[in-house]
């Protein structure tokens, strides 16, 4: 679209009288266009208030006080005084005046004084009384937890015992106060139709503020976020560090580690600011920058295929039938599922998480699988989930059997081998281009090239890590913790034990 978009195009946007293609193409630059966009802000903000307008209530009338001041300015006698022009000749009235003063003294010794009528005391008109102020307490939001997996601990406002069970977490919604920490687990929240908070492993959340007013988050770690279009007037913000991470409806990303802040955008536009810019970060964007870089001239850069991607799974399915939190407790059920740590584990054809999973799912029958090899499920179980929490359901793999290509356990096979083989495998299976992404910040300053992370790595006959340890690196501690996070997620199928060394250079 050329130029920019007419104050009454927008108008006619707002008010529904344009839909379709034309609607769409509107919007579309209303995505690019920073000018349009505000304007487009402001009319809906202007809508909104008019729709408040009319939907108040007529203020009362004091009647008992009218009807005071129309007696005060009728009823009293208290007319204004209209005085005659004054006379072009005083000379030529002086005749009539002696011929009048005459006539007065003739009638006077025979008239009797006119009775005054009484004088009429009004009373005091009522005192009004005096207008108070009364401001509304914005009415709080609630969240409700719907995915638990692994280590997580939450804590809510002003309770003295942290919730460390997933039946516990997800049995009370959380609001404003509320903290929530993770260690190798994850946690999401959902507080509205399409609208969930995830936190990934080794992360902290603060739900500082949490109401119909505004919302803000503090976020040390990872958090992946789906906002659904705010009310007029209501603020979204994530706060991470010295660095604010403001929406309107979207699905973002924010990584706040080590000193460093990192911002991706799946779709919508957000803006990132601190006390001297903002930069709007669009769909498909990303910026990263330390807490003591200057925001200043930085610009957005655009997503990799690989890394939409990530942000696409990264977040668990939220319920579809979302109305309120007490009504979603009451209609839904808490779903257990135990199965083996490295073994992802499928809902309803959906993949929502690995190892022993919890999560809040519409009450009915469900379809549950466990993965057996890499990419391979055994057969599922139908599980009938109601109201009232249940036992788990224990879901066992099956016997694994080795991906095609890979190496399989032989009782015969030396420890020599087994490395060679888990270390091919992991090469093979490593997402490089995540690991990539953690010297990205390096490779713009041309200090990246020769440096290297070295791993020591151990994992059982099933493909589950043992451990995973920083053998020796040259790089900061937070681009090779970035590095071993990467390799901590890559998933290794059935295959020897194994214990090495793996070298990662850049």
């Amino acid at each position: 679209m050329i130029g920019h978009v007419a104050t009454h195009r927008l108008g006619e946007l707002a008010a529904g009288r344009i839909t379709g293609r034309a609607a769409a193409r509107i919007r579309v630059h209303l995505d690019d266009c920073a000018r349009c966009h505000a304007a487009w802000e402001r009319i809906r903000q202007a809508r909104g208030g008019f729709a408040d307008l009319a939907a108040a209530p007529a203020p009362e009338l004091r009647w008992d006080r009218i009807r005071a001041q129309v007696y005060w300015s009728l009823g009293s006698g208290s007319y204004p005084v209209v005085r005659p022009p004054a006379a072009r000749w005083p000379w030529l009235m002086l005749p009539a005046l002696a011929a009048a003063a005459t006539a007065l003294v003739w009638v006077a010794p025979w008239s009797s004084p006119a009775p005054r009528p009484p004088a009429v005391v009004a009373p005091a008109p009522p005192a009004a009384p005096s207008a108070t102020a009364v401001t509304l307490a914005p009415a709080p939001v609630l969240a409700v937890a719907t995915f638990v997996e692994g280590d997580v601990t939450v804590r809510a406002a002003g309770a003295t015992v942290d919730a460390v069970e997933p039946a516990a977490i997800g049995a009370t919604p959380l609001g404003a106060g509320a903290q929530v920490t993770t260690g190798d687990g994850r946690l999401a929240l959902q507080f509205g139709p399409a609208s969930t908070v995830t936190l990934a492993p080794r992360s902290r959340l603060e739900l500082r503020r949490f109401d119909a007013a505004a919302i803000e988050l503090i976020v040390d770690g990872q958090v992946d976020l789906e906002v659904a279009h705010r009310a007029p007037g209501q603020r979204f913000a994530v706060i991470a560090g010295a660095r604010t991470v403001e929406v309107r409806g979207t699905a973002f990303r924010v990584v706040h580690r080590d000193g460093e802040v990192a911002v991706a955008c799946e779709h919508g536009r957000v803006a990132v600011s601190d006390a001297d810019a903002t930069v709007e970060v669009g769909a498909g964007q990303a910026v990263e920058l330390d807490d003591d870089e200057r925001l200043l001239g930085r610009a957005a850069r655009p997503l990799s295929g690989a890394e939409l991607s990530a942000l696409l799974t990264a977040r668990p399915p939220a319920l579809a039938m979302w109305t309120d939190p007490a009504t979603v407790l009451r209609t839904t059920g808490p779903l257990a599922v135990v199965a083996p740590r490295a073994s992802a584990v499928r809902v309803d054809g959906v993949v929502v998480g690995a190892g022993p999973v919890w999560m809040r799912v519409p009450a009915g029958r469900h379809l549950v699988e466990a993965e057996r090899a890499p990419g391979r499920f055994a057969p599922g179980r139908w599980i009938e989930v109601g109201t009232a929490p249940a036992g788990p359901l224990v879901l066992a793999a099956d016997p694994p059997a080795p991906a095609r290509g890979a190496a399989a356990t032989k009782p015969d096979q030396t420890p020599a081998a087994a490395r060679r083989a888990r270390k091919a495998e992991l090469t093979r299976a490593l997402d490089q281009g995540r690991v990539r992404t953690c010297v990205r910040a390096l490779a713009k300053q041309g200090i990246a090239e020769g440096t290297h992370v070295e791993l020591e790595i151990g994992v059982d006959a099933g493909g589950a890590l043992r451990f995973l340890n920083i053998a020796g690196t040259d790089l900061p501690a937070r681009v090779a913790d970035c590095v071993r996070d990467a390799v901590a997620a890559t998933r290794l199928g059935a295959g020897p034990a194994a214990t090495w060394r793996q070298r990662i250079s850049f």
